[in-house]
């Protein structure tokens, strides 16, 4: 848990990011200075008219005042204009690079990140947070200061015309600050609470629409949709707490406005009426009152904008500040464009929380060209071992090299991209079935991806979708069953043509026919490569060149296929559990 962060922290980082359109935010502000000139010459125009020109009949110097008044409110509309188009522009532009940085930093983080937190968190992250962010840099700050500025201008102006007149107005401002820094806290609280609700009412939504199959497979609609319903409960009581709030705050400052008017007419009355104060002077006041208080409900508006920002923007920078555990090296080793495969784990020891060992003093070689199989229990470890070599996660103890180099001590790009993985479970982006195949690959042409489908006699399969190749798969396109994923899988593998070849399990939802295709063209590829096969149906690691047996993150066995049938230890108890206790046949 981080502690939390200061609001001036928070302003300094938001800032921060704004600093790029400063220019930008500068030209609002100066446009923001001729806006408020304009807006408190106007009602001193009209004193100056009653006062002197209307009770001296002088049509002449009305009319030049009228001209005056006229081009106030032109420039004003103008620069109005053009300040609320900067300002949506500037707004526009930060939060893009809020999205961006953000995102950015989601790519550099590990997996246990994204364990750690569900989707529907980090994508109220990159949405609804950054959108909040939004309303402070296209509104707030320019319109704070043109609301700060508009009422320095009308104190100076009444102290001018009256001091005795001004007192009577502001008796109520030490009440209105006392509101204000009560308010402060209890705003922020129930912003801060909405987010985190929404959260979890976002996180449950997206856990739930992703296993919508398994929960009608077990009939748990009922239950699922209490615990929505429950969460959205939450969610409007949240809201409406809020809601509550601001209704006594907005309005709070327009009672304390109209008692301030209510004092003026009072003594302002009483004073035209013994002629200590003209007419055109309380006239001027009237307006100049409701002209400062509309300010002040700009800025308990601007209030509630700015507890709303800083909430999420509290959010966001905590989400920033977590720095990723799985990091490049200051001064990385360069691997070869083409290495040659020697793995080694060197006494390695792996937890996903702290010292629950999943694997545990490990220790082998793989040497260039061999192909290994990892076989065990569910548990046992075996995907842990691919996790480390790719620095999906990094092990406590002990080391793993690659040719003979650390591989912490590799940039993260150059390891990854010697080694592919066939996964069990592929994952299908939206895009054509090319796109897919293809992925950072630029280079690789239409042509030598379906050479590559034909080698695997997958080809057909692909011409079939309703577009061929072209088909638009993911999210609005064609969707793939588990096996048609797989084979996707094997074909960004074999496009990407990595020095070291990871499969998990990755034959286990294709057909039988498939499969014997697939295992001549796995046999091909693995000639001069080092492959790794995770494995559970043990048919698949037969001919590969040492195996390596796990149990509770130990490693209890390493040889090959036949080596440990004769062993008759729990390489051999598997075998006989798959073959439902059938004699295995050994070779002698």
């Amino acid at each position: 848990m981080h502690p939390p962060i200061g609001d001036r922290q928070l302003l300094k980082g938001m800032l921060t990011f704004a600093k790029p359109y400063r220019k930008l935010i500068l030209y609002a502000l100066l446009l923001t200075f001729f806006i408020v000139i304009a807006s408190l010459a106007q009602p001193f125009i009209i004193k100056v008219a009653i006062d002197s020109y209307i009770k001296m009949n002088d049509y002449q110097g009305l009319m030049y005042l009228g001209i005056i008044y006229f081009i106030l409110i032109l420039v004003s509309s103008i620069c109005t204009y053009f300040q609320n188009n900067i300002l949506q522009y500037t707004g526009q532009y930060v939060i893009y690079d809020f999205r961006q940085a953000i995102f950015k930093h989601f790519s550099l983080m590990q997996m246990s990140f994204f364990r750690k937190n569900p989707i529907g968190r980090l994508v109220t992250r990159i949405t609804h947070d950054v959108e909040a962010l939004n309303q402070l840099y296209s509104q707030v700050i320019v319109n704070l200061v043109k609301e700060v500025l508009i009422l320095i201008g009308i104190i100076i102006l009444m102290l001018y015309m009256s001091v005795n007149l001004t007192l009577i107005c502001f008796l109520v401002i030490p009440v209105i600050a006392i509101v204000t820094f009560y308010f402060k806290t209890v705003l922020r609280k129930t912003q801060r609470n909405l987010r985190t609700i929404l959260s979890k009412l976002l996180s449950y939504l997206a856990e739930n629409l992703s296993g919508m199959s398994v929960i009608q497979l077990f009939a748990r609609e009922g239950k699922q949709l209490d615990r929505f319903n429950q969460l959205n409960e939450e969610h409007y009581r949240a809201g409406m707490h809020q809601t509550v709030v601001n209704s006594i705050f907005n309005p709070s400052i327009g009672l304390f406005g109209n008692i301030s008017l209510a004092l003026l007419v009072w003594y302002g009355g009483r004073s035209v009426l013994d002629s200590s104060i003209t007419f055109g002077t309380v006239y001027a006041f009237t307006h100049y009152v409701r002209q400062f208080f509309e300010p002040l409900r700009g800025l308990a508006d601007r209030f509630n904008q700015i507890q709303a920002a800083l909430a999420s923007a509290e959010r966001i920078f905590e989400t920033l500040e977590t720095k990723p555990t799985i990091l490049n090296p200051v001064h990385p080793m360069k691997l070869p464009e083409k290495v040659q495969g020697n793995i080694v784990f060197q006494n390695v020891w792996f937890a996903y929380q702290h010292e629950e060992w999943v694997l545990k003093d490990v220790h082998f070689r793989i040497n260039q060209g061999e192909t290994v199989g990892v076989v065990g229990a569910t548990g046992a470890g075996k995907s842990s071992i691919i996790q480390l070599i790719n620095r999906f996660y990094d092990n406590q103890k002990g080391t793993i090299s690659l040719d003979g180099i650390n591989i912490k001590e590799v940039h993260l790009n150059d390891l990854r991209k010697h080694i592919g993985i066939i996964q069990q479970d592929a994952f299908v982006f939206s895009g054509t079935v090319f796109d897919n195949i293809r992925l950072n690959h630029k280079h690789v042409s239409d042509e030598e991806i379906i050479k590559a489908a034909k080698a695997v006699n997958v080809d057909s399969f692909f011409r079939m979708l309703p577009q061929g190749y072209e088909t638009m798969l993911g999210e609005e396109g064609t969707v793939l069953s588990a096996g048609q994923k797989q084979l996707l899988s094997f074909l960004r593998a074999m496009i990407a043509d990595n020095d070291v070849l990871i499969l998990d399990e990755a034959t286990a939802n294709i057909d039988t026919e498939t499969e014997q295709a697939v295992q001549e063209t796995l046999r091909e590829m693995s000639k001069n490569r080092t492959t790794i096969i995770i494995a559970h149906r043990l048919s698949t690691i037969q001919y590969a060149d040492k195996i390596i047996v796990l149990d509770k993150g130990r490693i209890v066995e390493i040889g090959n296929h036949q080596q440990l049938l004769r062993n008759q230890s729990m390489y051999y108890q598997l075998c006989m559990n798959q073959t439902k206790g059938k004699q295995v046949k050994v070779k002698v």
